[in-house]
């Protein structure tokens, strides 16, 4: 959605941050190998295949976490 649109239509968009405490802990507790996510992982694609990563990520039924590797 355009600004414009939100403006014109006097919508109010609030954002908000998830995970702000837990990002940096967990971060460093894979980081250290101390949580192992692999298990979790069930697909890896490159850059080049980001599209496809999106979609495959969006069937809940049989993805868990998608990975896009650079």
């Amino acid at each position: 959605m355009r600004v414009n649109a939100l403006v014109g239509k006097e919508i109010r968009l609030q954002g908000a941050f998830r995970f702000h405490g837990e990002y940096a802990l967990a971060a460093r507790l894979i980081k250290e190998g101390r949580i192992d996510v692999k298990p979790i992982i069930t697909a890896t694609l490159p850059i080049e295949r980001a599209i496809e990563a999106f979609d495959l990520a969006a069937d809940r039924s049989t993805q868990m976490k998608v990975q896009i590797t650079f």
